[in-house]
């Protein structure tokens, strides 16, 4: 007799959600969507319960709590993430919250902290760590092939155009909530180093929506970072180019793909050394929480790790309240 399927329970179902988790909990036969939450379900949330079976439920009240080992995948809008989070691990679950995780550092902490109390497997879906550009980027630079990094610089154009993103109860922010996220998680980890300080500079959106972006520049000591997040320009860009001594990485979303960063790497006289296409492979964080659940491993990244990342865009924002005057990161 074949053993149980292990459940799931989906917090949330939008585009993002059937884009990138679903595909990968359909693709394992291990796995059953239990239930979902979502209290305004569009056509394609109500073919996805017709398919798999799942209870449909409205509210955090309806979750159920006789779920021993069970997964659930938070993907709401991002102002909810804490509350959805947290009501998660009080049902016993394992959890994964897409990014940006929450919009407070004592948000993030106070999950964390809970998870660890309760023994919760969690994690971040930051799924830029899965992409094979980055993680070669950060095998390049652990072994020091640029020689010592002096300059980052990161640039993202682009927002969504409608929806709640743009509601700030439910978005938060903008472009710095919904994209700059990314790069404050995966710029730390590909240099295996935190800014210390931080300024920044962001453009109000108008009444009733959120802002429409900005730039940040953060100080890692001995480097600086810069980082263009607007809504303007080449929709959904993403572009990072980190210049050492010795070379320079550049990593770039193609604009025709949803998903995948390619990586090109020259040497100091400008030669190429290395090229990457993009890999727009979904559902990597999905997999590597489901494997961590089962097997004890670490997943990529816990809410522990994504604390940082939540300090760097909540002290973007007080910093923008004072244009040009540099806000210690902390720790």
């Amino acid at each position: 007799m074949s053993a149980r399927p292990q459940p799931v329970v989906m917090i949330g179902c939008g585009g993002f959600a059937r884009r990138y988790h679903v595909p990968a909990l359909l693709a394992d036969e291990t796995l059953a969507i239990h239930t979902l939450l979502d209290p305004y379900p569009v056509a394609e949330t109500h073919a996805l319960v017709e398919r798999t079976g799942a209870r449909l439920v409205s509210s955090l009240a309806d979750l159920p709590r006789d779920l021993p080992d069970a997964i659930a995948l938070v993907t709401t809008p991002h102002t909810l993430h804490a509350e959805h989070t947290a009501a998660a691990l009080e049902c016993g679950y394992n959890v994964l919250v897409d990014k940006p995780f929450v919009s407070h550092a004592s948000e993030a902490r106070a999950l964390a902290d809970r998870a660890h109390a309760l023994g919760a497997v969690n994690a971040v879906a930051y799924n830029r760590r899965f992409d094979r550009g980055c993680l070669r980027a950060r095998e390049i630079l652990r072994a020091g092939g640029i020689g010592a990094v002096r300059f980052v610089q990161t640039v993202q154009l682009g927002y969504e155009r409608a929806g709640w993103f743009l509601v700030p109860s439910l978005g938060g922010g903008g472009p710095y909530t919904g994209r700059a996220s990314h790069m404050a998680d995966i710029v730390p980890w590909l240099l295996g180093r935190q800014p210390t300080a931080l300024r920044s500079r962001l453009r109000d959106g108008g009444p009733g929506r959120t802002d429409r972006g900005g730039f940040i520049e953060l100080d890692l000591g001995d480097l600086e970072w810069q980082a263009t997040c607007i809504e303007e320009g080449w929709h959904m860009w993403d572009e990072v180019r980190i210049f050492g001594e010795d070379g320079l990485l550049e990593l770039r979303r193609p604009l025709t793909l949803p998903l995948g960063w390619s990586l090109s790497w020259l040497t100091r006289r400008g030669e190429q050394e290395e090229t990457l296409a993009a890999e727009p492979i979904a559902g990597g964080a999905t997999r590597d929480f489901v494997a961590a659940v089962r097997t004890g491993s670490r997943p990529a990244c816990t809410f522990e790790d994504a604390i940082p990342a939540v300090r760097i865009i909540e002290r973007a924002f007080e910093a923008a309240r004072t244009p040009g005057e540099w806000l210690a990161v902390g720790s």
